[in-house]
């Protein structure tokens, strides 16, 4: 057996697979279905891969280092889990010729597992069961339903739930359970999100049925599920929901069956110190008696009790390593926390972690007069139990204070929609409301937009206000899972980061010899965060290099590019990233992965390792380069000092490698800031250099930014050159520092856009000065490259002057049409030395 490895960075050859050729386009490896999507810990099962791209599959790989797998046919492996694996979702990757797949979601249980067995669509053929198993299935095709019968005694509280969008899974599950008569007793479209559960309470000893469809009766091999019928504890969620940072705290934990729990004896998984655990079991009398005592308060769910049991906790140590055992979405990565466990139970709960006190509400705080008083900075953890319930808090402010605002909702699993509302003393008058948080920087693809709501409030007036909290969902039934956090911060910057595939599907980070592979990085900035972030690699290994790249001030989003030496090994490992800021400190990067590209607001989740892998070759390839020095006719060559208000040059190389003379590459801008315009340009046929201009606008904050330059070109195939597709590659990352300005050059409005062949015009401009410089300005007419076909007289402006006019001559034989990128540009002089530039572009047509 081989180990299923964490990617230890060290180079693996398996060179006898990498037979690709060299410019032809690797398919990119999408593992689609792992079946079964589980086992338990301590078995050994055999294990089925599919997807595409997929080609000589070689070793299955799992972020969990010590579960070990070996290849027994073409897409089949058998899979040892050791006894002492946690319960908990893993993720899982398979490497092929074309480099690493993407990832699915594997669950480790420690129940007994069962495979689905066909003909089960109907009750006579419904597959028997015992309790306490996973059952592994699939809805293989439309109309597909899969029945399973079990016999339950009287009294018994069995718990039916389905995994399937937690192990990224296509199925929209439903539950159905039946009695031996065929009478529907209950029915569940969604408890985990839209996974299913049904809390059963066993009313007579017999046969019962739970039947699994999909929700439009699709089917396919990549609607897979797992599906628990037990009897054994379960944790729900907890209050609070969330601890302080190096302390240790009481928590409830709610759910069912825990009257067996035991502490999970694995102190990598429960705590960095062995938890002292107190027991209080509420039994259903003892509910019914604080429910009596706290106000219709009550731990019910319809007619689904739940039981609650309070544990001391203390955090794991702030290196803790191994993967996190939950799966977490997209909208999650600005969120920190651990994984609890209890040995005897299905499987870990996600507890929060903050820096500030964590204080529990008090059980009379719905109304105003009754409001609870609370600290800043803290953080509250309620439950908002009843569907029109609210809960009230007070504090104490001064003038002039920001104050920020965020509660937790939907982002701790939580079925509500949270709504804040910050209000006068006397709660007449309405301050502040803070609704969703709407922001969603990477779109579809790695969507960070939630239902809670985020952000700032400055303080009117010293004095006491009253901040509310509702679930504008609601609700006529009572229910206790409708937990909240809220937190109340002074100006306190944070970020977290993640990074993702820049491709739009499914991805791995597959990097070609020669070549480069980019990841999109997005930030999660938090209470005024505006800083610029560096991002950095750590112990990369031989051949592989990652530029630092820089998000710029309140700039969220960049790419990251990695590339492979000519010579570099094949290789699979991980990539280590962090991320810093002078506001916040360094920051563990976070990976992610898209899941499903077929939903209309899309499917995304964070992943437990940032994989990389070498394979193949690159067919062309670009370098690029924002820093060429200048020549001027009356300063020589100038190293160019980057303001708001000036331009961007960025030379771009061509190694055409197996890539045609004859084949122009057409060069844009991506990862962008917001605030900078995108351009294109085109290297043309023959030529192995260009350029791409960028107008640095003059509000661009000044600080660190990075940008890259993606190349597409036609590349002709090796089995047929006759036949070509379109190649995408990406130079390496070119970063720039924006300083402040000290003029802002632009053209007046009604300057000429023609001037003909053999042509004179006059082109009105200005070069106000700001931030106290007083020098010297000389303005001239320039090209990114050369100026071709048109002369122009250089303007110097001294003194105050800051408006003039130039003249600008067309030759007879200048290159009809725009003309890219040509600008005024300014240099500013301390001392007789070209110190600053300022440009603006001249949209500018030669007719003839």
């Amino acid at each position: 057996m081989c180990p299923l490895g964490r990617f230890s960075l060290f180079a693996l050859s398996y060179l006898l697979l990498v037979v690709t050729s060299a410019w032809a386009e690797l398919p990119n490896p999408v593992l689609k279905s792992v079946f079964p999507p589980g086992g338990q810990s301590g078995s050994t099962i055999e294990l089925t891969v599919s997807g595409t791209g997929l080609d000589e599959v070689s070793r299955l790989i799992c972020s969990r280092s010590d579960i070990a797998s070996e290849k027994i046919e073409k897409n089949r492996f058998r899979v040892n889990i050791p006894q002492n694996i946690p319960a908990g979702s893993y993720d899982l990757r398979v490497l092929c010729r074309n480099g690493l797949s993407s990832p699915r979601t594997f669950f480790v249980g420690n129940r007994s597992d069962v495979l689905e067995s066909e003909p089960n669509e109907t009750f006579q053929s419904a597959q028997t069961t015992s309790l306490d198993v996973s059952i592994n299935g699939r809805i293989q095709k439309k109309g597909d339903i899969d029945l399973f019968q079990f016999f339950a005694n009287q009294g018994q509280s069995v718990i039916i739930e389905c995994r399937a969008e937690r192990l990224d899974s296509s199925l929209r599950a439903i539950l159905e359970l039946y009695d031996s008569s065929g009478r529907r007793l209950a029915v569940n479209r969604g408890f985990f999100g839209i996974d299913p559960l049904i809390n059963f309470k066993v009313p007579a000893d017999g046969n019962y049925f739970v039947k699994v469809f999909d929700l439009i009766y699709s089917g396919s091999s990549d609607h897979f599920y797992r599906l628990d019928i037990d009897t054994g504890p379960r944790m729900l969620f907890t209050v609070p929901a969330a601890i302080q940072r190096s302390t240790t705290s009481l928590v409830s934990i709610y759910g069912w069956n825990l009257g067996n729990l035991k502490q999970e004896s694995n102190q990598e998984i429960a705590s960095s110190n062995s938890p002292e655990i107190e027991r209080r079991l509420l039994e259903l009398g003892d509910v019914e008696q604080k429910q009596q005592q706290q106000e219709k308060r009550k731990d019910s769910l319809s007619d689904n009790e739940f039981e609650r049991l309070d544990v001391t906790i203390t955090h794991p140590a702030e290196n803790y390593a191994n993967p996190f055992p939950i799966r977490r979405r997209s909208n999650q990565a600005d969120m920190d926390g651990f994984a609890f466990h209890f040995a005897n139970c299905h499987a870990p709960i996600s507890i929060g972690l903050t820096d500030v006190p964590v204080i529990r509400e008090n059980e009379t705080h719905q109304t105003p007069g009754t409001a609870q008083e609370i600290p800043c900075p803290s953080e509250i953890s309620g439950q908002l139990i009843a569907g029109d319930e609210r809960d009230w808090y007070a504090i104490q402010a001064r003038r002039g204070e920001v104050l920020w605002i965020e509660a937790f909702g939907q982002r701790i699993n939580s079925p509500v929609d949270l709504d804040v509302i910050v209000m006068d003393a006397l709660a007449k008058k309405t301050l502040k409301q803070f609704s969703d948080e709407v922001k969603n920087s990477e779109g579809k693809k790695f969507p960070s937009s939630h239902l809670d709501p985020a952000g700032k409030w400055i303080v009117p007036e010293d004095g006491r206000y009253l901040i509310m909290i509702q679930n504008i969902r609601g609700g006529l039934d009572d229910d206790p899972r409708r937990v909240y956090r809220f937190s109340l911060r002074r100006q306190d910057p944070d970020f977290h980061l993640a990074v993702v595939s820049h491709q739009a599907e499914p991805a791995s980070l597959n990097v070609r010899r020669g070549g480069r592979a980019v990841l999109d990085v997005t930030a999660l900035r938090k209470r005024g965060m505006t800083d610029s972030i560096r991002v950095s690699a750590n112990n990369l290994p031989q051949g592989i290099r990652c530029p630092d790249v820089w998000l710029g001030p309140g700039e969220d989003r960049a790419l990251l590019t990695v590339t492979a030496d000519e010579n570099a090994l094949s290789y699979w490992g991980n990539l280590s990233l962090t991320g810093f800021s002078m506001q916040s400190g360094t920051k563990k990067v976070r990976g992610g992965t898209v899941v499903r590209t077929d939903l209309p607001n899309g499917s995304s989740r964070l992943t437990t390792e940032i994989p990389l892998a070498v394979t193949g070759e690159a067919p062309f390839r670009i370098t690029a380069d924002g820093h060429e020095k200048r020549k001027h006719d009356l300063f020589g060559e100038m190293n160019i000092r980057h303001a708001p208000g000036s331009v961007l040059d960025v030379a771009v190389f061509l190694d055409r490698r197996n890539l045609s003379d004859r084949e122009p590459v057409r060069l844009k801008g991506v990862g962008m800031p917001d605030m900078i315009q995108n351009q294109t340009a085109t290297i043309p046929a023959g030529k192995n250099k260009g350029y791409l201009s960028f107008y640095l606008p003059p509000y661009l904050p000044v600080g660190q930014y990075t940008i890259t330059v993606q190349a597409q070109a036609e590349v002709a195939q090796k089995s047929d050159t006759k036949q070509k597709q379109s190649l995408v590659v990406f130079s390496n990352p070119v970063t720039f520092e924006v300083k402040p300005a000290a003029f802002v050059v632009a053209v007046d409005s009604d300057a000429p856009r023609k001037i003909r062949r053999g042509e004179t015009i006059q082109v009105k401009y200005s070069a106000k000065r700001v931030n106290g410089f007083i020098n010297k300005i000389h303005t001239e007419l320039e090209a990114a490259d050369k100026l071709d076909g048109l002369r122009v007289r250089g303007v110097t402006f001294v003194g105050q002057s800051d408006q003039g006019t130039l003249q600008i001559i067309a030759n007879d034989d200048a290159p009809l049409g725009k003309q890219p990128f040509i600008r005024l540009s300014a240099v500013g002089v301390v001392e007789d030395q070209p110190v600053y530039h300022g440009s603006c572009f001249l949209d500018l047509e030669i007719t003839e």
